[in-house]
C-alpha cells in the first residue's frame, strides 16, 4: 500500500521524544530522527535513543484510514500472535522476525497527541533491508518461503477479532464504480497514455472478481497480509534470508490468491512500479517465488487455481486505482510530480498485458496444469 516516500513531515528529536515517552516505561531522549522506508500513506520515522534500541514511530493517516485506532489495535493483536507462534516453531520459519507493537502505560496500542493525530511505536528490525525490485536470484524463493511462513503462523488466528481497517480495500467492484464516477467528471488532458489506460480498464470492466471466482471454487478466506509487495519484505544483510514482512495495516480476512497475486505482481516486474514502459512479467521469478511458497505450506488445488486470477486481477486493480487517483487530482497516493499516477497506471497495464499472455506458465508454476 505504501509506494513512495513523498511529503514526510520533518519531526525533531524533541517532538519524537514527547511521542515515544507515552510508550516507554523509562522514557529516554531521542537523539536523532529520520524518515524511514518508502511510505505512501503513513509518516514513518526511525527514532534513535541514547540508551535503548531504535524504534519505528508512525503517524497513522486518518485521511486514508477511517479509524486509525482500529488499525493500531489490529496490528498490536497480529504482532502479539506472531510472537507467540514464533516461540513455538522452528525449521523454515524459525528465522522470522516480525515487528512488535509497544503499549502505552494504560495498555493501549496508540497515542493521541494534542492535535488529534494518532501515533504508534513498533520495534525496529535491525540488520535487515528491503528492495524495490528483485536484485538476487534467491530473493523470490526466499520471499515465497516467508509469505508461506506468515500465512502458516497465522493459520489458527481468529480473524473475526480484526476490525475493518480499510473499508473497500481490494474490493474491485468498488474501485470500478469509483472509476466510472471519476471518468465522467474529470478535467485531465486526453494524452495517448490516458487513452491507453482508459481502454485497458474498460475492456475488462466485466471481468469477474476474485471473490466471485472463489465462491464458485468453494475457497474460503484465511488471514492474509493484504499488501505483500516487494519492498515490504526484509532480508537479513548477513545471510540474505527473508526474515520479516512489515506494513501489517491491511492484515485481514481474505483469499490467499490476493496475497500471492499482489506479491507476484510486485516481484515479477523487474522494472518496479515506477519503471519505464518496457515492462514484462518475468515467469522465472514467478516459478521461484511459488516454489518457495508451496514447498512448506499446504494450499488446496482450488486455491492454486485462483493464483493466476489473483495476479491478473490484483495488477488490474492497482492500475485502476492509480488511474482513478490521476482522474481525482492525486488525492490518495502521494506523488512527486504531475502525471506520476498516470505513468504508474501505464506500468501496471503493460504488466497486465504480459501476465495475460503467460497464463499457462503461471498456472504451471502454481501446479494446476
Amino acid at each position: 500500500m505504501d509506494d513512495g516516500a513523498v511529503g514526510h513531515k520533518v519531526l525533531s528529536p524533541s517532538r519524537l521524544s514527547e511521542i515515544t515517552s507515552s510508550f516507554l516505561a523509562d522514557p529516554d531522549k531521542v537523539t536523532s530522527s529520520e524518515p524511514l522506508g518508502a511510505g505512501n500513506i503513513n509518516d514513518t520515522y526511525l527514532a534513535t535513543f541514547r540508551q535503548r534500541p531504535p524504534l519505528v514511530v508512525q503517524r497513522l493517516n486518518a485521511a486514508v484510514f477511517p479509524d486509525p485506532r482500529c488499525v493500531a489495535g489490529n496490528v498490536a493483536m497480529v504482532t502479539a500472535y506472531l510472537r507467540t507462534s514464533l516461540n513455538s516453531t522452528s525449521g523454515r520459519c524459525g528465522s522470522c522476525r516480525f515487528p512488535e507493537a509497544l503499549e502505552t502505560a494504560d495498555g493501549g496500542s496508540w497515542f493521541e497527541d494534542q492535535s488529534g493525530e494518532i501515533w504508534r511505536c513498533l520495534t525496529y528490525i535491525d540488520n535487515a533491508v528491503s528492495y524495490p525490485a528483485v536484485v538476487r536470484t534467491d530473493q523470490p524463493s526466499e520471499a515465497g518461503r516467508l509469505l508461506g511462513c506468515f500465512h502458516a503462523l497465522l493459520e489458527d488466528f481468529d480473524g473475526s477479532l480484526l476490525g475493518e481497517a480499510l473499508p473497500g480495500f481490494h474490493d474491485l467492484g468498488n474501485y470500478k464504480s469509483s472509476y466510472l464516477r471519476s471518468i465522467a467528471s474529470h478535467r485531465r488532458t486526453l494524452t495517448s497514455e490516458f487513452l491507453y489506460c482508459q481502454r485497458m480498464i474498460e475492456d475488462r470492466l466485466e471481468s469477474r472478481s476474485l471473490d466471485e471466482r472463489a465462491k464458485e471454487e468453494g475457497v474460503f478466506p484465511r488471514v492474509i497480509h493484504g499488501d505483500p509487495k516487494c519492498d515490504n519484505f526484509l532480508f537479513d544483510v548477513s545471510t540474505n534470508r527473508a526474515v520479516s514482512l512489515i506494513d501489517l495495516d491491511t492484515t485481514s480476512n481474505g483469499l490467499l490468491a490476493v496475497d500471492l497475486g499482489d506479491c507476484l505482481r510486485s516481484f515479477c516486474n523487474p522494472a518496479g512500479e515506477k519503471g519505464s514502459l518496457d515492462i514484462m512479467f518475468d515467469s522465472r521469478i514467478c516459478d521461484r517465488l511459488l516454489n518457495g511458497y508451496l514447498e512448506g505450506f499446504a494450499v488446496t488445488h482450488a486455491e492454486r487455481y485462483l493464483i493466476y486470477h489473483g495476479v491478473r486481477l490484483l495488477t488490474y486493480e492497482l492500475g485502476l486505482r492509480f488511474f482513478a487517483d490521476h482522474l481525482n487530482d492525486d488525492c490518495y497516493f502521494k506523488v512527486a510530480r504531475e502525471g506520476e499516477n498516470l505513468h504508474k497506471a501505464c506500468v501496471q497495464f503493460k504488466l497486465l498485458e504480459s501476465i495475460e499472455k503467460q497464463r499457462s506458465a503461471i498456472e504451471r508454476a502454481a501446479g494446476v496444469s
